[in-house]
């Protein structure tokens, strides 16, 4: 892709996740550097401009940033923008409205690709669809390079690697445990969310796409054993010593997980067992808060189902689309999260990943940024694998190297 010319191009650079990009980039890369070159794209040339003059009182060379014009809904500006470039960074969401013709852009371009969805329906059409034609063209699309699922994905990638090194043997159950997290939510992530449950209305295949735990995984890898019932209640946990409840991004987190290890032929093995909870201290403090955080989540689910129910949230309780957390949520967010892992002989292993600014917005700038920076300027360090991936099969450990130089660290005990 030497002959292209852009390394990396920022699509969806005005909304608030793009934005966020192309700041990160600004404070860490600068506009022009030695190691790669990039651009951002949107439909309106009077956005993008009003982006950069917005950038340049802290980023004067943020005017010279390179614009490209295109229209997630207009193929021919797709094409000619996917053929331009090494990566496209994707932030615009909801993916199942505006992603499709950016993929196939993609993998006929044989355009690395790498985007933030969590929308399982998006993810299952991208794998139906677009594999074959990615591998075909020997480029990577990778979904879910946020929060949602980079910490679950490439942590369980690293756990496992550990115990294979330390153990001999592969851990058959690892559970996540959200220790604590801050920050804000983006009328952007929830507008995706009510999108896929408008999408799917009339789809039981995509419906079941979004009940069945292993959806994503190869058909060749399908396991054994159904062993993914979701937490639905507060429960006791005796290997942590902490209260558990539901963790809101564990339907999308989890089955990343299992179709990376479908990728991998099973390496964590065919009965492998993973669940994803939020986790409080002991005592009724504990208690309550695990508590009002599992009702919270029901009655937000449960009133999302109604249309009545949803616009009074639409209008009174949700951010609208394009409003996020302001600056200090963001910089005084925080994540920990911690995975255990345990092996058939009852070896125990644990990790755990830090972050030091607000996970949804923040910290996932980096996250997809470094994504689509491992590919340009790693390439020989990240896995040699073409199609619908997932960041541990697409990228790897080298992703762990680029994060941690950036306040988000994974440390195994």
């Amino acid at each position: 892709m030497n002959n292209r010319k852009f390394d990396i191009v920022v699509m969806g650079a005005t909304g608030f996740t793009g934005k966020l990009v192309v700041e990160y980039l600004l404070d860490n890369y600068g506009v022009e550097n030695k190691q790669f070159s990039w651009a951002i794209a949107g439909r309106s040339a009077k956005k993008l401009q009003k982006l950069k003059n917005s950038l340049a009182d802290i980023h004067t060379s943020s005017l010279a940033i390179p614009e490209i014009i295109a229209d997630s809904l207009d193929k021919n500006s797709l094409d000619k923008m996917a053929s331009n470039c090494g990566v496209i960074i994707s932030t615009v969401g909801p993916y199942l409205k505006y992603g499709h013709l950016l993929l196939q852009s993609c993998a006929e371009h044989g355009t690395h690709y790498c985007d933030l969805t969590g929308e399982v329906p998006f993810i299952k059409e991208s794998i139906d669809q677009f594999n074959q034609l990615a591998k075909k063209n020997n480029c990577r699309i990778i979904h879910s390079c946020g929060f949602d699922s980079v910490p679950s994905d490439i942590g369980v990638f690293l756990l496992q690697e550990e115990a294979k090194r330390r153990f001999g043997q592969i851990c058959s159950k690892v559970s996540y445990y959200v220790h604590g997290m801050g920050g804000g939510f983006s009328g952007g992530t929830i507008d995706s969310g009510i999108n896929v449950y408008q999408y799917v209305v009339d789809k039981p295949d995509l419906q079941k796409a979004i009940s069945d735990p292993y959806s994503l995984v190869p058909d060749h890898a399908k396991t054994k054993t159904l062993n993914s019932t979701s937490l639905r209640t507060v429960k006791w946990d005796r290997n942590v010593n902490r209260w558990i409840c539901p963790f809101v991004m564990a339907g999308i987190n989890t089955k990343i997980v299992r179709r990376s290890n479908g990728l991998m032929d099973n390496d964590y093995g065919d009965d492998f067992q993973y669940n994803e909870v939020y986790s409080f201290q002991r005592g009724i403090i504990g208690y309550l808060k695990a508590l009002f955080m599992t009702i919270s989540l029901g009655l937000t689910i449960f009133f999302m189902k109604y249309k009545f129910s949803l616009n009074i949230l639409k209008k009174y309780v949700f951010p609208f689309p394009g409003e996020g957390p302001s600056y200090d949520e963001r910089k005084n967010g925080f994540f920990k999260i911690r995975l255990v892992g345990y092996t058939d002989k009852n070896k125990q292993l644990s990790m755990v990943i830090n972050g030091d600014s607000d996970p949804g917005y923040s910290a996932t700038a980096k996250m997809i940024t470094e994504s689509a920076l491992s590919i340009i300027l790693n390439e020989q360090h990240i896995p040699t694998n073409a199609g619908v991936l997932t960041p541990a099969t697409g990228i790897g450990k080298i992703l762990v190297e680029r994060l941690k130089n950036y306040g988000i660290t994974f440390n195994l005990e």
